[in-house]
């Protein structure tokens, strides 16, 4: 299994992995649906620090359930205030730094579609 990521849940900003060198796009604080939040450094193979957030402590599947917030962003909000975390097309990883360089210019997206939008035009995809 290679790199995977999410948005944040948030803004739709994208997740990277520390590898990228965009630490405000890599610190974040994950909520899962029993009940975990994790703060720290997203690694791109779903760990946030040591803290597997691919299964819960019985070891079922909940990725698709977990959400990212990017650390700059969260509030306290609890996990059912927060909406779902898309997947990041690019596994957090691979992009060019011109889509990260729009994502720090000009901040959060209003929605998914306009970050579509974006990933399309300067993510060299």
């Amino acid at each position: 299994m290679g790199y995977f990521s999410k948005c944040c849940s948030k803004t739709n900003l994208p997740v990277v992995v520390y590898a990228k060198g965009y630490p405000e796009f890599n610190q974040i604080v994950a909520l899962t649906p029993d009940g975990r939040v994790v703060e720290g450094s997203y690694d791109g193979y779903g760990c946030v620090g040591d803290e597997n957030l691919r299964e819960d402590y019985a070891g079922r599947w909940i990725w698709e359930k977990v959400k990212f917030v990017l650390k700059d962003h969260y509030n306290g909000e609890k996990y059912n205030e927060l909406p779902r975390s898309n997947d990041e097309m690019a596994q957090g990883y691979f992009m060019a730094n011109d889509f990260l360089e729009y994502c720090k210019k000009n901040g959060a997206f209003k929605n998914r579609a306009a970050y579509v939008r974006a990933f399309k035009k300067y993510a060299n995809w």
